[in-house]
């Protein structure tokens, strides 16, 4: 079984270290989250970006990466890197120092991993599989007669299901692993959501309802799109505001 990775540092958790990417990606976020470096802005040139981390000019161009992978930076020939997005500033107090970095790891993870922990579900998923499957489901399903409910520990006990149909003991296992990030993240996530409850429960029983269909159609490809959609749009709602 794969060995569980670090918890997701949460609002009460020690700082640590952090790699040196870590920390130019998360200091570069705070500038533009909260101002100092708005939309359309244009980063100092890499040499000085790198002296002024004291770091190397590899490390710092590892986290203008991350950074344009995330769609708040664009690079081009000649021009230099410019800001292009600005994240929620709101999320920043709800995220230990360095711990900001450890969480966007995480979705970038769960969107390559659940790929295709969903892709193998609709090829494999056995009739006792997608019921339980279906159960985790019909869980979020009852939430919405409840008032005032979350759905997070049904939201985690859909995505287990998924990884349990793939009967694959190692993508069940790293799934399982990233239980205490995801659990972090639903929560930031819910507490910056501008919808009501209501509305927050409904999309989200909503959008596990299709991807529950699609894997029970054993369309794979499409079920594999459709979940990195899924984490995709929740991480866009977390980091962005979208």
């Amino acid at each position: 079984m794969p060995s569980q990775m670090p918890p997701i540092p949460g609002p009460d958790a020690p700082a640590s270290a952090g790699s040196p990417r870590d920390r130019i990606y998360e200091s570069i976020y705070r500038k533009i989250s909260l101002g100092e470096w708005p939309n359309g802005t244009k980063l100092p040139a890499e040499a000085q970006l790198a002296a002024e981390f004291g770091v190397s000019r590899l490390v710092l161009r590892e986290a203008l990466t991350r950074l344009r992978i995330d769609g708040l930076v664009e690079s081009r020939q000649g021009a230099g890197t410019r800001v292009i997005a600005s994240p929620s500033r709101a999320v920043l107090p709800l995220v230990e120092k360095d711990g900001l970095a450890e969480l966007v790891s995480l979705y970038e993870m769960r969107v390559g991993v659940e790929g295709e922990v969903a892709y193998l579900a609709a090829k494999r998923a056995t009739p006792r599989r997608i019921a339980a499957i279906e159960a985790a489901h019909q869980k979020m399903r009852k939430a919405l007669t409840q008032p005032g409910a979350e759905v997070v520990e049904e939201d985690i006990a859909f995505h287990l299901a998924v990884a349990r149909a793939t009967e694959n003991s190692y993508y069940l296992g790293v799934v399982e692993s990233a239980v205490g990030g995801i659990r972090t993240g639903i929560s930031i996530a819910r507490s910056l959501e501008h919808r009501t409850n209501e509305e927050r429960v409904e999309n989200t029983v909503t959008e596990h309802g299709q991807l529950l269909d699609v894997i029970r159609s054993g369309d794979a490809d499409r079920a594999r799109q459709m979940m990195r959609d899924h984490i995709e749009n929740a991480r866009a709602r977390l980091f962005l505001g979208r």
